[in-house]
């Protein structure tokens, strides 16, 4: 995922200065024929996000 979030970062200069948020980066265009290029699913990523998410509030629920 970095290489997407570096080409993300290099062409949109307001994003050098920000963080993305894991919606913002998947969600640009240019992220997304980067993803499709290196053979991600689109989909199983998010749902990787998502499992990775629930188990880090799970353990701050603890």
């Amino acid at each position: 995922m970095s290489r997407c979030l570096d080409a993300f970062n290099a062409r949109s200069l307001s994003a050098r200065n920000s963080e993305l948020s894991i919606a913002e980066a998947m969600s640009d265009p240019l992220i997304q024929v980067l993803m499709e290029a290196d053979g991600v699913d689109p989909e199983a990523l998010r749902s990787e996000f998502l499992q990775i998410a629930e188990t880090r509030a799970e353990g701050l629920h603890a």
